[in-house]
């Protein structure tokens, strides 16, 4: 089972950013690799977590095609966490992401914001 940290530019919602200088922050991590374009999963000896960046569609939802090609602007940044891991180890590594970004991070399912605090 999973459960989800979404990072978002706080409201009222800005225009999508560049995805590139994000990519490469989320690539200079050490807790993460690069597994698709728009996409990182754990490194090695972390716990089990997806990164997904992504542009919402006027929905506020998105969708990939596997092996598709990294969007050029992004408005979300959504962490899969997975069930069996710390959770504080989750909320620590969307936090830095969040601060780093200016954005907010919330666990929407427990309609709560871990950033800013």
């Amino acid at each position: 089972m999973t459960w989800y940290l979404t990072l978002y530019p706080p409201p009222p919602r800005p225009e999508p950013i560049p995805a590139q200088p994000v990519i490469d922050y989320l690539a200079a991590q050490p807790e993460l690799r690069r597994s698709q374009p728009y996409e990182f999963e754990s490194a090695a000896g972390q716990p089990w977590l997806r990164v997904i960046v992504a542009e919402t569609g006027p929905g506020g939802g998105y969708a990939y095609a596997v092996g598709a090609a990294a969007p050029e602007r992004i408005d979300l940044v959504e962490l899969l966490c997975g069930d069996g891991g710390p959770p504080d180890w989750y909320e620590a590594l969307a936090c830095r992401i969040a601060a780093e970004l200016d954005w907010v991070a919330v666990e929407e399912s427990e309609e709560r914001q871990i950033w800013p605090r």
